[in-house]
């Protein structure tokens, strides 16, 4: 009788190098590109966002983050011009400094 291993022989030996790197690359694919935004949909951006302050209304907020998108529901606390920064407080009461550049969409909860 033939003593065989089976699948055992056939299974490929990795290096911790070539599982890293397939892995950035199954990441690299999930990305996506980052959307253009027209002038006229940051103008309602911004209606939304001061219309949200004075009201204390909640907003959800949606990020590109180098690749991928996130979302943030919560008030706005404040705006900080100087470093560009939209201040968001969500419901667990956590602040998240929000740069003006990476806002891709903004709809009222």
């Amino acid at each position: 009788m033939i003593r065989d291993r089976g699948t055992q022989k056939w299974t490929a030996m990795m290096l911790p190098e070539h599982v890293q790197s397939l892995k950035d690359l199954l990441i690299d694919e999930k990305k996506v590109k980052r959307p253009e935004i027209d002038e006229q949909a940051l103008e309602e951006f911004e209606l939304l966002i001061c219309e949200a302050i004075e009201s204390n209304r909640s907003l959800e907020i949606k990020l590109f983050d180098r690749g991928f998108t996130k979302t943030i529901i919560g008030t706005v606390h404040f705006i900080n011009h100087l470093k560009s920064q939209l201040i968001i407080q969500d419901k667990e009461g956590y602040f998240h400094h929000l740069p003006f550049a990476s806002l891709i969409n903004v709809h009222q909860e």
